[in-house]
């Protein structure tokens, strides 16, 4: 990055730029103001390329050196789109041009097979050599490394094979079936989930526009007809460790989150074998999470387009099983759902926060994405995830700034649940509520050290 010193006049502002890089990076900024009155520096070996300052200068005093131009990046994004829509939930609209989407159009689809895509071959951590170099704190080669190790149960999903019974190999997994309501197997399953370590759990009926219609190889998806009950658990991620984004160390909770779904999955899916019905995991494959996550009444889609649930925001991952088993259905809270909305309309936070600019400013939501790896048909504000995952690489790992900055985004405790409860039923202090999060500090970038001293000895 580089000021504009012609252009930049720091008593003219309110120091913008330095405000969005403390946002981003805590107290230890890449941008410095050494004296009143001067123009900031910018330490380009500390410096991650978020763009913050850039987003944030009201001059455009600041540019990306390597093109000498400033670099135009809109601050609002709206549209005034209409389409004829249904209602399949109160909690979402659903355009009636709607078409079930592919997972192999999907962002990390198109990196493993879309040979035309700008980032194919490219994983989240191919930047991380370069980032570790720069010597920035939780850019470190431990957390590098544990964040990669922390995918492996998730990654080799697939190839777990689980005797079903003592040391046979050969053993049936599943059970002679047994004469139960629904009310009972209902409990049932959902004892073991949280047993396994879920800890949301929801129920809902299958909704088949949700499934994709391939998988990321382009082959068809067979999901048996009988089929018709989704069970959606919440994992949650770490909340010291998310607190560190965009670091390594938050990358390695996501990565361990991820895996942990994995387990819950598998293990769950052998419970409900033992019953005597049919299921199958889903992880991020199959279906789409978020919408299915809503049905089953785990909480509302934010402006991030992740689940904001009640207990945790949108600080989880997402695990998914479809079975036959008889079960009741779960229902979404729609007053939490419309309070969500509401809030999301008036906070910005997330797009504030967010490095690569993905997410899009103002109230309006849009019935289209910007990208082919948008499903497109559903009213709701769209990420552009090629740009995010384009940061990613940039970043050598994973971002959760948005998960970090979100209000919803606390410890579940007395005080969140007072907040929630104003957010809910005095929406007219929606806009306060958002300052009173800025001027108590929450969502700002937390030190490494601060999560890791719960594991020292």
């Amino acid at each position: 990055m580089l000021v504009q010193k012609d252009v930049c006049n720091p008593t003219a502002c309110n120091l913008e730029c330095l405000n969005a890089c403390i946002r981003i990076h805590g107290q230890n900024t890449p941008l410095q103001i050494l004296k009143n009155a001067t123009p900031p520096t910018i330490n380009e070996d500390r410096c991650t390329g978020c763009l913050a300052c850039i987003r944030a200068c009201p001059v455009d005093a600041i540019v990306v050196n390597d093109k000498q131009k400033t670099l135009k990046i809109p601050q609002k994004e709206l549209s005034s789109t209409k389409i004829n829509s249904y209602h399949s939930n109160p909690s979402y609209r659903v355009g009636d041009n709607y078409t079930r989407m592919s997972e192999a159009d999907t962002i990390f689809a198109r990196v493993q097979f879309d040979t035309d895509f700008q980032y194919y071959h490219q994983t989240e951590f191919s930047g991380a050599e370069h980032m570790i170099s720069k010597n920035i704190p939780g850019y470190e080669r431990f957390e590098l490394e544990l964040s990669i190790a922390a995918w492996n149960l998730y990654d080799s999903r697939h190839s777990i094979r689980r005797p079903g019974i003592g040391l046979d190999p050969e053993a049936e997994e599943s059970g002679g079936r047994t004469d139960l309501t629904p009310e009972e197997y209902t409990t049932m399953v959902k004892k073991a989930a949280r047993f396994f370590g879920a800890d949301l759990v929801g129920i809902a009926e299958l909704d088949q526009k949700w499934l994709y219609t391939h998988n990321r190889r382009g082959e068809p998806y067979k999901v048996p007809k009988e089929f018709n009950r989704t069970i959606v658990m919440g994992i949650e991620m770490d909340y010291d460790a998310i607190a560190t984004s965009p670091t390594f160390t938050s990358s390695a909770a996501t990565g361990l989150g991820y895996s942990m779904m994995a387990f819950v999955e598998t293990e769950l899916v052998s419970f409900i074998q033992r019953l005597g019905y049919n299921a199958m995991p889903c992880g991020n494959d199959v279906g789409m999470s978020v919408p299915m996550a809503i049905d089953a009444g785990l909480g509302q889609y934010g402006r991030h387009g992740l689940v904001i649930t009640k207990s945790f925001g949108p600080r989880i991952r997402i695990a998914k099983i479809l079975t036959d088993l008889p079960l009741l259905i779960d229902s979404p809270d729609q007053n939490f759902c419309r309070a969500v909305i509401r809030f999301c309309e008036t906070c910005e936070k997330c797009a504030d926060n967010c490095p690569s600019n993905s997410i899009p400013f103002g109230k309006e939501q849009t019935w289209n994405g910007k990208t082919k790896s948008n499903n497109s048909g559903i009213e709701k504000w769209y990420v552009n995830v090629e740009t995010c995952y384009g940061f990613w690489i940039e970043n050598g790992s994973e971002c959760s700034n948005c998960i970090r900055s979100c209000p919803y985004n606390k410890k579940n405790g007395i005080l969140h649940r007072t907040i929630l409860w104003v957010i809910q039923y005095l929406p007219w202090f929606n806009r306060f509520i958002v300052k009173l999060d800025d001027i108590v500090g929450y969502g700002k970038q937390r030190d490494k050290n601060r999560f890791w001293r719960k594991y020292m000895t």
